[in-house]
């Protein structure tokens, strides 16, 4: 099975290439904080708290691409960030990003956020989970190093569709169940790990 190779650039190369990254985030969440420090050491990287934008009718963000970094709340968006999406004025021929830290039913939150920016006619094209960004072997800066990659060159991370088109039916149903038990299994770690700390 071909694995996407993940190219990596020094920091001077990916502002280079990079457009600008407007990034909202949960600034109550300690985990979106520590993605967001190390988003913020990017120059074209512009960091905005989502609380401070909870009173405004319109948020504007235009000429650049737009990043969202939260925590699941059991399947659901945090409010600020759901005022975000729906108050958001920005480009809308830019492939945007969204970040889900952790939380109960990352992938639940990530599809519900990415519905909404859809119904609001943006194009997301990079979506990555604490899940997956683990199983890339990716954490803290690197994990960081590798999102600006893909926004840079322009790949898309979004789950894998492509990889099922050339399987059959029983190859996808044993994959899929194969992943889903390598999923509760890193949920009951993480559970484990909560109670234990």
């Amino acid at each position: 099975m071909n694995k996407p190779m993940v190219v990596f650039y020094k920091k001077e190369e990916v502002q280079d290439i990079l457009k600008k990254l407007v990034i909202f985030y949960d600034d109550t969440k300690q985990s979106c904080c520590d993605y967001v420090s190390e988003f913020e050491k990017h120059g074209n990287v512009d960091v905005r708290k989502a609380s401070e934008h909870r009173d405004k009718s319109m948020i504007f963000a235009t000429g650049a691409s737009i990043g969202l970094v939260f925590e699941s709340k059991n399947g659901k968006i945090p409010y600020e960030i759901s005022h975000v999406i729906w108050r958001l004025i920005a480009d809308k021929k830019e492939s945007h990003m969204i970040l889900v830290t952790g939380g109960s039913r990352e992938l639940k939150a990530i599809q519900t956020a990415k519905n909404e920016m859809e119904q609001r006619g943006y194009q997301v094209k990079n979506v990555y989970s604490k899940y997956t960004l683990q199983k890339r072997k990716l954490e803290g800066a690197a994990a960081v190093e590798g999102i600006l990659a893909d926004l840079a060159e322009g790949r898309e991370h979004i789950f894998p569709r492509e990889r099922f088109r050339h399987m059959t039916k029983k190859e996808r149903r044993r994959h899929m169940r194969n992943e889903l038990k390598a999923y509760r299994k890193y949920v009951k770690n993480e559970e484990k790990k909560l109670m234990e700390g």
